[in-house]
């Protein structure tokens, strides 16, 4: 072999003993690089959270409305009527209507049970398509109605 074709040999052979180290680097990096963004997303990916709770009033009522898993299907809800000094109602008859207004969809009224003083609760409130919704709140304290409309948005 001529001293020029070794030079040559010697040049690429040490290309390659070169190239495998930075495929070895690039490769580790490039893991690095997917386990680091794996557990972003992990840390940042939406997550189911904690009941949806919702405070309005009205000039009599505080009211309080508290949704464990809002969903597409039956729904059960939990509301909270106080008066304005926060005094539970121990006499007040609740009962919700939920609208889904941008299809015109009205559902029957449904008559919460009470749970406690001041606290009620619908077992099976129909939510039956995704998008905006109200739950249209009748409060009777048997000498006076108090209504009122809250707004919700159901996802899928």
């Amino acid at each position: 072999m001529s001293e020029r074709s070794e030079r040559i040999s010697d040049t690429a052979e040490q290309a390659k003993n070169t190239a495998t180290p930075r495929k070895s680097v690039l490769l580790a990096g490039g893991a690095v690089i997917v386990v680091a963004l794996a557990a972003i997303a992990w840390f940042v990916w939406p997550r189911p959270s904690g009941p949806l709770i919702l405070r309005t009033g009205t000039p009599q009522h505080l009211v309080t409305v508290s949704i464990n898993s809002l969903r597409i299907g039956s729904t059960a809800i939990d509301i909270t009527v106080t008066d304005r000094a926060g005094a539970t109602k121990d006499h007040a008859a609740v009962r919700i209507q939920v609208n889904q207004p941008l299809m015109g969809h009205a559902g029957q009224a449904i008559a919460a049970t009470a749970t406690g003083p001041g606290h009620f609760h619908a077992a099976a409130v129909p939510l039956m398509m995704t998008g905006p919704w109200e739950l249209r709140l009748s409060i009777d304290e048997h000498d006076s109605v108090d209504e009122l409309t809250v707004p919700i948005w159901v996802g899928g």
